[in-house]
């Protein structure tokens, strides 16, 4: 859940809703309820929060059908009446449950409305009119069993809990009731929440989507969305409203209607199984022609692969004196030894150097092998190398598996290992730093490996057209930066230019991996514009929206 800046994070999964977000929440739930309706047809209403917390979300909810009722010209005890009957709420926190009982007491409504168990095990009772909430996120690796949730169409094995919330919705509002839940954004894109796209594309009930992704409102590690919508629809529009929004953190009033005032419209029909990308419209058309119009990376490359994972750095990447010692021992222990390049030490064009390198000890190496040097320097942390017998134990060693104490935590790939041309990329990208590697370079994990010295593909990988287009469609990390992930990677339009133009391209990026300079640098951006075939209007737009 999102959690206020500055706050301490719970146990459990649970990351509090600031006031403000649940107050803007329980009117876009409960606002198209109340219109029109008398005191008695108000009073009929019961409204739950499946996940409360600490009560966030049924204190606003508690005072929004307050106000509803007072508007309606109900009396002091018809009011009291919608705190006690109209109310309806779970947690599996205990303490959290205490809390939030206490929070509705001091408003009028009674302790019993509230109760602590497992919304996704449990069963309810009659329908809801409305559900309104900010679910646990668990990822899938922390949840302690997953039988219940296998009954659920979004069901899918690696899936955060939130996802299960999401559905959990649809099956307690009534036909026509109303939902609307914050969770992380990545259930818009990932893989794992594909079933749960699917699974809202069929059910036509999502009316408008806040990207709250970049927003200083909510901790850094926290990538909120906001989704409301009719259950069972008479008639579903044929667009939803979506945008991607950042609130001030000191206004955060009125945050969904202000951020709905820059929505665009997203055709509901295009918007199914695969990934939901909120775009402007103009923004979307462009992506679509150039999806359109240029064979995917992963048709033209080999598939990119991840760099190297120790297990215990501190034994295996050594300095260059440590370098230099081993090797003055036995001159033999220079093959095993290999400049090690991590993702902050990527540049364009060309890798920094640092005093950093490997011993590159891969699964199956016999230790006799070894030069004797590196036995006895690796031997020096067998402690902490000896892989430990179960998963998350205490005391030293890397995790469980059949390597070997001398060995590298995970086995090699041949890309990792490979003298042959390569490019190199950052887990994490702030800015577009794509980098040809040096032959002996061996990355580690937070860098990705493509098999291929192509200049082209080098040129677009550092381009602003390949910035602009990682903004729209790769996922978001923190401090505006994206996460390149292989299925996203493998999506990228590559160019296919004429003859003569890759050729220009080519030699640019060769002069430039030999002496770069800002002009050149230019000069290549513009090529490949040049290679998309993109007219003054779609660079005014790519300008316009770095």
């Amino acid at each position: 859940m999102p959690v206020p800046r500055d706050a301490q994070r719970p146990p459990l999964g649970v990351v509090y809703t600031p006031p403000a977000v649940a107050r803007a929440m329980v009117r876009v739930a409960l606002a198209p309820l109340v219109v029109g309706r008398g005191v008695d047809e108000l009073l009929a209403l019961r409204v739950c929060d499946p996940a409360i917390g600490e009560g966030a979300f049924v204190v606003e909810i508690a005072r929004f059908l307050d106000d509803a009722v007072a508007r309606a010209g109900g009396s002091a005890a018809a009011r009291r009446a919608a705190l006690e009957r109209c109310i309806a709420g779970v947690d599996v926190d205990a303490r959290a449950v205490e809390v939030a009982r206490a929070a509705l007491e001091r408003l009028g409504a009674r302790r019993d409305a509230l109760e602590v168990g497992d919304a996704l095990a449990r069963t309810w009772p009659a329908p809801f009119d409305a559900v309104v909430g900010n679910p646990p996120y668990v990822r899938q690796e922390w949840l302690a069993g997953k039988a219940p949730l296998r009954g659920f169409a979004s069901y899918d094995g690696v899936a955060d809990l939130y996802v299960y919330f999401l559905e959990l919705a649809h099956r307690l509002a009534r036909p026509g009731g109303r939902y609307c839940l914050i969770t992380p954004n990545k259930w818009l894109t990932v893989a794992y929440a594909a079933p749960l796209r699917a699974f809202l594309a069929g059910a036509r009930s999502v009316e408008g989507i806040v990207d709250l992704g970049r927003s200083p409102l909510f901790a850094e590690d926290a990538f909120p969305c906001i989704t409301w919508g009719t259950v069972a629809p008479a008639a579903p529009a044929a667009e939803i409203a979506a945008v991607r929004a950042a609130v001030d953190p000191e206004e955060p009033g009125d945050l969904l209607e202000r951020a709905l005032a820059g929505a665009s419209p997203h055709p509901r029909a295009s918007w199914q199984r695969g990934p939901w990308h909120i775009d402007d419209p103009a923004d979307r058309a462009l992506v679509e022609r150039l999806h359109a119009r240029w064979p995917r990376l992963g048709e033209l490359a080999g598939r990119p692969s991840r760099g190297i994972v120790t297990g215990c750095n501190r034994a295996f990447a050594i300095d260059g004196a440590t370098r230099a010692r081993l090797v003055a021992e036995d001159p033999a222990a220079a093959a095993w030894i290999r400049p090690f390049v991590k993702g902050r030490d990527l540049r364009r064009w060309r890798p920094a150097r640092a005093d950093r390198h490997l011993l590159l000890v891969d699964r199956g190496t016999e230790l006799a092998a070894l030069p004797a040097p590196i036995r006895a320097h690796l031997a020096a942390h067998r402690r902490d190398l000896e892989p430990r017998a179960a998963p998350g134990g205490d005391g030293p060693g890397r995790k469980p598996g059949t390597y070997r104490w001398y060995e590298l935590q995970d086995p090699v790939g041949p890309t990792t290992a490979a003298r042959t041309p390569r490019l190199l990329y950052q887990d994490i990208q702030t800015e577009p730093a794509c980098c040809l590697a040096g032959e002996d370079d061996v990355p580690d994990t937070t860098v990705w490996m493509l098999p291929t010295g192509d200049r082209l593909l080098l040129a677009i990988l550092n381009s602003p057209l390949y910035r602009w287009y990682a903004q729209r469609r790769f996922p978001p990390a923190l401090n505006g930066a994206v996460r390149p992930k292989l299925a996203y990677v493998r999506e990228l339009p590559i160019a296919q230019p004429p003859p003569a133009l890759r050729a220009h391209l080519e030699r640019l990026v060769d002069d430039q991996l030999a002496d770069p300079t800002a002009e050149r640098d230019r000069a290549i951006a513009a090529a490949v514009l040049d290679a998309y075939e993109l007219d003054a209007a779609d660079r005014r737009r790519l300008d316009a929206g770095r």
